[in-house]
């Protein structure tokens, strides 16, 4: 009981004989490039006896700067979008038409790449186009992506129906 009196009291007295100043700001830094995504700190280290580090990609991603392809124009790609908006009109195919007396009422059922079917109103985006009329036979598209009506001179996309077996 006495040692631990004695050690708190050791303590407290060393903590008192410290002294606490008065936090300065820190001096700003000189603008820097912003860390790649696989950027380990200086001080990070790990000992893995010949093993991979589990925290580390092994497959490094590219750099963002990097160039695409050349040629013309990139067509969107849509990789952080879900449902409907993922899907490109060159992917998409018309499984079905569902009409009804009211033209706005219509509902067109778009196969997608995976086996995944979409339900689409007049309206509905997809991931370079937008839905613009449902017919008995056809849905129209309009495309969304000025870099490729222009490319293409094409101002409309008509999809005819296939029923898929």
């Amino acid at each position: 009981m006495c040692r631990r009196v004695f050690f708190l009291g050791m303590f407290v007295l060393v903590l008192s004989s410290m002294g606490f100043s008065q936090a300065q700001p820190p001096a700003p830094k000189p603008a820097e490039e912003p860390p790649s995504p696989l950027a380990v700190p200086k001080e990070y280290h790990y000992n893995g006896r010949g093993r991979r580090d589990p925290f580390v990609n092994p497959i490094p991603k590219p750099a963002a700067n990097a160039p695409g392809p050349a040629g013309g124009p990139r067509l969107p790609v849509c990789p952080q979008s879900q449902g409907l908006k993922a899907v490109l009109v060159g992917q998409a195919t018309v499984a079905g038409v569902v009409t009804s007396r009211e033209p706005s009422m219509n509902v067109a059922i778009i196969s997608a790449p995976g086996g995944k079917s979409y339900f689409a109103h007049i309206g509905d985006a997809l991931c370079d186009a937008v839905v613009r009329s449902i017919k008995l036979d056809v849905v129209t598209f309009m495309p969304t992506v000025t870099a490729a009506i222009d490319q293409k001179g094409v101002r409309e996309i008509e999809r005819k129906v296939r029923p898929t077996p």
